[in-house]
């Protein structure tokens, strides 16, 4: 199985090496401080997904056009380095099929879960190449789910549906993401999400999922610490990193397309 923890982290330590070559060569010059925002379109999956140490292969790829919105701080030290953060709100989930053995039996058909929340995320990242044009930027970002809804299909039927504020079925996230920018402000990002998107610490006697049971304790319902997995995606972002500013200047046109 493709090792993204690894990927990223590879990636990373390659463009933190970077980043420093740069910040050497540009103390001196004036920082540009300003705001960006824009939309992000999530394309989501999970990776080791498992059930009581049983790894499942059966995670969908889920599609997450709203609501994903992010606002950005930037601080660009030259044309080529800055660093960035700021505070967005995006759709995180993933959807996965019940094995056999862990369906509930009164349960006419395949049970199909579908999990997300809505996260508050703070990122910390670095911009490295042509900020007027095209660069690629990295970071990390800290997320708090503050919503969590669930739902259960039963032969693609929906059955059962719920949703609540600060759920303890889920944990705070740690993600790291790698993305390349291109000219006048559409980019394409990689995200990957360093722990289980259940909490671990999820009480038995609190309940389990609805449309499952527990085959080792007969008549409870499989709780949601016996399922560990991490989440990935891959979003397309717009004007993440733009603003009029961009748009508009002839700084903006003169350095990113000149003229031949």
């Amino acid at each position: 199985m493709l090792d993204l923890r690894k990927i990223l982290l590879l990636s990373s330590v390659f463009l933190l090496t970077t980043i420093s070559i740069f910040a050497q060569d540009e103390k001196n010059r004036k920082t540009d401080i300003y705001v960006t925002g824009g939309l992000e379109v999530i394309l989501s999956g999970n990776t080791g997904l498992k059930i009581d140490g049983q790894e499942l292969n059966n995670g969908v790829v889920r599609f997450a056009p709203v609501f994903n919105w992010q606002s950005l701080v930037n601080f660009d030290f030259s044309p080529h380095f800055g660093l960035y953060t700021g505070l967005g709100i995006r759709n995180v989930g993933m959807i996965f099929d019940v094995p056999t053995e862990y369906r509930d039996p009164e349960l006419a058909g395949p049970v199909r879960k579908k999990v997300r929340t809505y996260n508050l995320g703070i990122p910390v990242g670095f911009k490295v190449g042509n900020l007027h044009g095209m660069f690629v930027y990295g970071g990390y970002e800290f997320e708090l789910p503050i919503q969590y809804k669930e739902k259960t299909f039963v032969s693609e039927r929906k059955v059962d549906k719920f949703s609540v504020w600060f759920s303890d079925r889920v944990d705070v996230q740690h993600s790291l993401m790698l993305g390349i920018q291109f000219p006048y402000g559409t980019n394409l990002k990689m995200k990957y999400y360093l722990n289980n998107y259940f909490s671990s610490s999820w009480d038995k006697d609190k309940g389990g999922m609805y449309g499952t049971v527990d085959p080792n304790e007969p008549g409870r319902r499989m709780s949601y610490n016996q399922m560990t997995g991490n989440v990935f995606y891959v979003s397309l972002n717009f004007s993440l990193f733009r603003n009029t500013k961009f748009y508009y200047s002839e700084y903006e046109k003169k350095h990113t397309f000149p003229e031949s």
